[in-house]
């Protein structure tokens, strides 16, 4: 049995209304997004997230709960399909960028990402929902 197409598990680290953002090149787009990334064969959505997270800021992480399912999507960067879920996690400790990708990584004022052109739309109804925010 298939999974969804190109599943994809993201965390919301958020520190006193500050949420933790990478910068990455998505398709077209020099992006703003949560650290995250594929779920590999055989792997949890979760355990994706925990082990993504190390890869790309070195903080270990524990995922605390499902913010978002938004289903299989077609990106608008990429014009290929993907299936996001997000979720809030807790962690210690300061991020630092990782090899190989070394991401550029910092936290940023909740308020600056919602409705911004190069954070998605579904990341940004996530952030309202860690936020506990009016959709």
């Amino acid at each position: 049995m298939r999974g969804p197409a190109n599943l994809r598990s993201y965390g919301l680290l958020v520190r006193e209304r500050q949420v933790l953002i990478a910068r990455e090149t998505v398709g077209r787009v020099l992006a703003r997004k949560f650290p995250g990334g594929g779920v590999e064969d055989g792997e949890t959505p979760e355990a994706a997230l925990v082990r993504e997270f190390q890869e790309e800021t070195g903080l270990e992480v524990q995922v605390l709960r499902l913010l978002h399912t938004p289903g299989t999507l077609l990106s608008p960067w990429t014009d290929a399909p993907y299936t996001p879920l997000y979720y809030a996690v807790a962690g210690d400790g300061a991020p630092v960028p990782q090899p190989p990708e070394y991401l550029p990584l910092r936290f940023a004022d909740a308020q600056e990402l919602l409705g911004a052109e190069d954070v998605a739309g579904p990341e940004q109804v996530a952030l309202r929902r860690a936020l506990d925010l009016p959709a």
